[in-house]
């Protein structure tokens, strides 16, 4: 009896897992594809971020959605997985920081998240929003630590 549960509580932790690895890879795949089909517009959304200098808008603009792409196919990856996770979070906590900084502005094409959008301004709920995308990130390193526990115990 006790096996059977040990089982399901390891399966359960396996589903929770690959359900966060899901929600990281299609944020990060609508995002990156989002921004690559209005490039144009993600780079000119750039120049409202007045603290980002005008002469890198053109490689952010063309990095950032190869990155997000990259990090929604590399994150399946076993041997990589660990490591895109992390950067994952460090990405979402680097552009809540960008947009703290820039708490009050007004964004006439939204902040530049999932591609061009209604106009917006940057305020606490827009902060929050992006704060949950870093949620999947952390469950999955939770999720990852009981599993590698259970799997030590048993």
């Amino acid at each position: 009896m006790n096996t059977i549960k040990n089982t399901t509580k390891i399966s359960l932790i396996k589903i929770n897992l690959y359900l966060c690895l899901i929600c990281i890879s299609i944020f990060m795949m609508y995002s990156g594809i989002n921004k690559i089909v209005n490039i144009y517009q993600f780079i000119n959304t750039l120049d409202y971020y007045k603290h980002i200098p005008s002469s890198l808008h053109f490689i952010i603009g063309y990095s950032i959605p190869i990155i997000e792409i990259l990090i929604g196919l590399l994150i399946w990856f076993k041997n990589l997985r660990n490591i895109i996770v992390l950067f994952y979070i460090l990405i979402i906590v680097l552009f809540i920081i960008i947009l703290v900084i820039h708490y009050g502005s007004y964004m006439p094409e939204g902040c530049g998240c999932f591609g061009a959008g209604r106009g917006e301004t940057i305020n606490y709920i827009l902060i929050g929003r992006d704060f949950l995308l870093t949620i999947p990130g952390i469950l999955f390193i939770l999720f990852r630590n009981i599993h590698l526990q259970n799997k030590i115990i048993n």
